[in-house]
């Protein structure tokens, strides 16, 4: 399976159609809803931890950590062929030296994609999208393991001060009656982008965020991806 290599504008602006029919949700529809079925992966990691320092000593300290934008076990669901990963980036373009994120098979025998991110000098919330192209799409009751890796200082340090986040993401059919979580969270986002003087959308985004423990990143920037290029 070939290697896609594309760069990402995060905090750009983006406009979409308004969702037609669309509700906000709240946390506590979203916690009356049945849980996710264990797909057998291990925990991920949406912040710095583990077995490395909370923070790399080459990033700069922040006052909130790098984060990906998924309950606290690291796993989501999507009925989504392509979709779209959320992270909270608290570094500027200038502060760090570059950002990959990477998507694997579930026994991590292929790399599925593979993309840089390239940053402005706002830090922010950014989301990270497949190529519509049917060589990326999910395949269905498929698990997959995504790695957002932060190297602060040039290639030649060691992978040890790299910051990396890891999780994973289940397709599964739709009409399910389960918490999908990158949909749900992708849906609230593009409508907090089209409509950003909308108080319902606003108070729903924190809700959202607010029902897996992530209230802290709740009011910074968000953007979305613009578009992606294919560099085979």
């Amino acid at each position: 399976m070939k290697l896609a290599f594309v760069t990402v504008l995060a905090i750009a602006s983006f406009t979409s159609n308004p969702i037609s029919g669309w509700t906000p949700p709240s946390s506590q529809v979203i916690a009356d809803q049945p849980p996710a079925p264990d797909t057998g992966t291990p925990d991920g990691q949406r912040t710095p931890g583990g077995s490395r320092p909370e923070l790399s000593q080459a990033c700069k300290p922040t006052d909130k950590p790098l984060t990906a934008l998924v309950p606290e076990n690291g796993k989501g669901l999507t009925t989504a062929d392509y979709p779209i990963f959320w992270f909270y980036i608290p570094y500027a373009a200038d502060e760090i030296h570059s950002i990959e994120f990477s998507l694997h098979d579930r026994n991590e025998t292929a790399t599925l994609y593979r993309t840089s991110v390239q940053l402005t000098q706002t830090p922010g919330i950014i989301g990270i999208s497949l190529p519509q192209n049917t060589e990326y799409a999910l395949r269905v009751n498929e698990s997959y393991h995504w790695y957002f890796t932060v190297k602060c200082e040039p290639e030649e340090t060691s992978e040890e001060d790299d910051v990396v986040l890891e999780g994973w993401v289940t397709r599964v059919e739709r009409g399910s009656n389960l918490v999908l979580w990158y949909d749900e969270l992708t849906n609230l986002a593009e409508r907090y982008l089209s409509e950003p003087g909308n108080s319902e959308v606003k108070r729903a985004w924190v809700e959202l965020l607010k029902s897996v423990g992530l209230e802290g990143i709740a009011q910074e920037p968000v953007a979305s991806v613009v578009g992606n290029s294919e560099n085979n």
